[in-house]
């Protein structure tokens, strides 16, 4: 008999076909339920989509409801993080993934408590090959995703080490059908038994077969789902009709589970994103194309000028605080969840996007000019003289072309 561990849990994109305002006002009752069920029962637990923004989002809404998030996280019963936003994994730069997961680990701890350090990516569409090394640089040593996968030019097991640059490597495992493999929603438990004999059993044999696995990991959950109340009473009735033992259990004790077994599992190396059993949706590559042009350009306006820039002024007395700064990277990785920066969203939610971008880059050119300024003046230049800043770390050898204002 297979072991099915089940997580349940949520998939809550930020804008999507909605804007972020309409799923924060679906978050305002949705969130509320998630505390009020678990600390109704004491045995269960939920996991909040692995992106610290969402609830960063409802408590901007519930400033009171901070104290019983951090008690349930400090009892782990309620998951948050690491992420600040659920990341797309290709069109980025790798130094805003990193900032992502950063960002996103130090304001959950702050904030909330132990973030979950799992690399969880349920819905990316796709996945680039140093993915491994990216997660490995904050302390991560496993990935869970869904789509991208084929078993016959990658592995043949759901579960397998994942390798990039390095010889880093994650444990990766992945959703062969999905976040919602074990889905419970209102109308599932009134038929519950076509749901195990058609969904879940038949989803527990694919995973336990690719790989040979007595435990498989099984999510419970689709986008903007509930929690599922009195979970425990309605795994029971799983479990009277299932083939398979159904557990309840959490995606960090399944992760520590599956570690123990590292050893057997098959290695690979390479990208993740083939379409042989979910979308990955290449298409969107290129649709949008000014969103991502956008996306490119602020990341090098932040990283090859504005970030340089800082530390130069630091050295030469100006301090620029780091509240600013990651006030300006969550602008922008706002813009870099799957959705958003995929382009699969609606022209409604373009003008946000595109309008986060327009505040972003006000945020990089004011310290840029506030620190170019204050250097001007400190080196007391006549207006007579231009200084050159150099933010590269290499000489310059080349031309450099400006533009000069007069009064003739």
């Amino acid at each position: 008999m297979v072991k099915a561990h089940l997580v349940n849990h949520t998939h809550w994109d930020r804008e999507w076909y909605f804007t972020t305002m309409d799923a924060q006002v679906l978050s305002e009752q949705v969130f509320t339920e998630i505390l009020d069920e678990l600390e109704k029962n004491h045995k269960a637990n939920f996991c909040l989509d692995g992106q610290t923004s969402i609830v960063d989002d409802y408590v901007e809404i519930h400033p009171e409801a901070v104290k019983r998030i951090q008690k349930l996280v400090s009892e782990k019963r309620l998951f948050v993080g690491p992420w600040y936003t659920q990341t797309d994994a290709l069109n980025p730069d790798a130094e805003s993934i990193i900032r992502n997961l950063v960002i996103g680990i130090k304001e959950t701890q702050e904030k909330y408590g132990n973030p979950m350090m799992v690399g969880y990516l349920p819905d990316t569409f796709g996945f680039n090959a140093q993915l491994p090394t990216l997660l490995n640089e904050v302390g991560i040593d496993n990935f869970i995703f869904w789509r991208g996968i084929n078993f016959d030019k990658i592995t043949d097991s759901v579960y397998f080490n994942w390798k990039g640059l390095a010889n880093k490597k994650v444990v990766a495992i992945d959703f062969p059908f999905g976040y919602f493999t074990g889905k419970i929603s209102p109308d599932d438990q009134k038929h519950l038994k076509e749901m195990v004999t058609k969904r879940l059993d038949p989803a527990i044999k694919f995973e336990a077969e690719h790989g040979n696995h007595n435990d498989v990991l099984i999510p419970s959950g689709m986008d903007q789902l509930n929690i599922v109340k009195n979970i425990f009473k309605t795994v029971k009735k799983i479990n009277e009709i299932s083939a398979n033992q159904i557990v309840i259990d959490t995606y960090p004790n399944f992760v520590k589970l599956l570690k123990g077994k590292q050893n057997e599992l098959p290695d690979y190396q390479v990208e993740i994103r083939l379409p042989t059993y979910a979308r990955v949706h290449r298409t969107i590559g290129a649709v949008r194309y000014k969103l991502k042009k956008e996306s490119f350009l602020l990341e090098q306006k932040i990283l090859r000028r504005v970030e340089p820039l800082v530390v130069i002024g630091k050295k030469a007395g100006i301090n620029i605080g780091n509240g600013i700064l990651i006030k300006l990277w969550k602008k922008l990785l706002e813009c870099q969840a799957h959705d958003s920066m995929g382009g699969s969203v609606t022209d409604n939610v373009v003008v946000d996007i595109l309008h986060r971008y327009k505040e972003a880059n006000e945020i990089a050119d004011g310290i840029e000019n506030m620190i170019e300024k204050k250097i001007a003046e400190s080196l007391k230049l006549t207006s007579k003289q231009i200084i050159l800043f150099n933010t590269d770390p290499h000489e310059f050898k080349g031309r450099k072309s400006f533009t000069l204002l007069t009064n003739y």
